[in-house]
This record gives structure tokens, sequence and C-alpha cells, in this order.
């Protein structure tokens, strides 16, 4: 609803109140001057918002580091929860791996401590558009070693009930870096 111009009574609770009214689709993107694409968009809203009615949505902010691309690794993962505090962070060392590799084994090290909380509502922060991209489906994952990250972390958000993945600016996810960063530096003191 945010491409064309529409009427000002537009409200996602009146399309959607119509539409379950009338069980008229074609009316409705009429009526409200919508695309498919808005409406379904909305309804994806619209199921995000119930599940979240149905638990407090928590927050996970992951990050992933390589110095040399590829060369020494590390990952990190804030978890907080619906109240906005610091509940658990984890860094982890991954050894030689690329960049994108730190990334998706930071979220699947974010994701361990979501499942650990019991978490049912989880909204995913990560600065790595590929990440973001490739979760979404709006990349392909061609790399074949990406692929099978790519699948660890669909297994383990098939398990969180409500979830969204967002891409933010670095400057953004401090914290995350951080913890990715410190993983590597304790390894290097450690030799």
């Amino acid at each position: 609803m945010r491409d064309q111009p529409a009427s000002p009574s537009v409200t996602p609770a009146a399309v959607l109140a119509a539409l379950a009214d009338t069980l008229d689709l074609k009316g409705v993107l009429a009526r409200f001057r919508i695309t498919p694409e808005q409406l379904r968009q909305l309804l994806r809203e619209a199921a995000t918002a119930l599940g979240r009615g149905e638990a407090e949505t928590w927050r996970l902010y992951v990050d992933g580091a390589s110095r040399g691309n590829p060369g020494p690794a590390g990952a990190g993962a804030v978890l907080l929860d619906a109240a906005g505090q610091v509940v658990e962070e984890g860094s982890r060392f991954l050894g030689r791996a690329t960049n994108n590799v730190a990334e998706y084994q930071a979220l699947l090290l974010g994701l361990e401590l979501a499942r650990r909380h019991g978490v049912k509502s989880l909204d995913i922060f990560a600065d790595s558009e590929l990440l973001v991209r490739q979760l979404t489906g709006r990349y392909q994952v061609r790399s074949p070693h990406l692929k099978l990250l790519f699948q660890a972390v669909r297994q383990a958000l098939a398990e969180i009930p409500a979830w969204r993945l967002t891409h933010l600016p670095r400057r953004h996810n401090a914290a995350a870096d951080r913890l990715a960063n410190a993983a590597i530096d304790r390894e290097a003191l450690r030799r």
C-alpha cells in the first residue's frame, strides 16, 4: 500500500475486514486501489502481528568477522528479551573462514541462544546484505559451502514460530561486531 496512492480511509484493518466480509478479492483490490502483491504483504504483516500477540518478540543481533577474507574468523550474537534487556551474548572463534561463512555461523550461534531461552517470536538483525537477501529469497545461494549453512539456518528458523530477518547498517550492530572480533582476538592471544 506504499507504492500507489490510496483513499484516505485505507488502513490494513479496513482492507482485511472488507476481504473477510465479502471474500471478493477483485472487489477489495479495486476498492482500496492496491495490487495483489500489496495485499500479500499486508497479510504477511498481519500474520506476524498475530504471532507476536501470542508471544512477546525478542531481538537478536548477529555479526560475523573475517580478517583476510578468508582468514581468522569469529561470530557474535546478542539476544535481547521483549523489554530490550540483554539476556545473553555469545561469541565463537571459527578458525579460517570467509566473511560470508562467519555471518551464517553468527546467525546459527544466535539461534542457539534463542532456542535455549524458548523464544517463540524473534526479530533478527544482521548487517550482511547477502545473508539477509539469501534467507529472504531475494538472492539464490550458489556457493556450495554456503548452501549447507543456509539449510542449517532454515532448519533452525523452522523451530521459531514467528521470526523476521532485517538488514541494518553496520554502525547499528556494534555489540555483535565487538563479540565477533573478540573471539578472533582471544584466539590470537592463545598463540
